[in-house]
């Protein structure tokens, strides 16, 4: 009798974890609150400045969640414009701006989120170019 009892808890066992084996991890709803993203989704007000210049522009960009749970699609991203989009990953605080030519501009880089704020180095078309957004 003990011995059926612990077969058929390894039986109950072994389906729960065929079960749980069978989810789709890459199905996550981006509109599921919760997400390191969502802090970054919203229209933000960024201050660019390309190295070696002493003037800076101020541009909007408009950050939307796309596909898995760390995409973002970053749209008017180094002032390029609308409907032009650039793709960020995220995790954490942290994101990164992968390698990407978007308008014929090669765009590369990371950040970080802080206090409200995104601040952001990186590379376009060979320039270093630093920024700080805020919402």
């Amino acid at each position: 009798m003990l011995i059926t009892r612990i077969k058929q808890g390894l039986y109950i066992l072994a389906v729960a974890m065929l079960f749980n084996a069978c989810t789709d991890d890459n199905s996550a709803d981006p509109n599921v609150p919760g997400s390191d993203r969502d802090k970054y989704v919203g229209d933000w007000l960024c201050r660019e400045t390309v190295s070696g210049q002493s003037n800076s522009t101020t541009f909007t960009i408009t950050i939307q969640k796309h596909g898995s749970e760390d995409t973002l699609y970053v749209y008017n991203f180094n002032n390029i414009g609308i409907p032009i989009y650039t793709i960020w990953l995220v995790s954490g605080n942290s994101v990164t701006i992968p390698n990407q030519v978007i308008s014929q501009v090669a765009l590369s880089g990371s950040g970080f989120y802080n206090n409200d704020e995104i601040n952001l180095t990186y590379s376009s078309d060979g320039d270093a170019v630093s920024a700080v957004c805020t919402n």
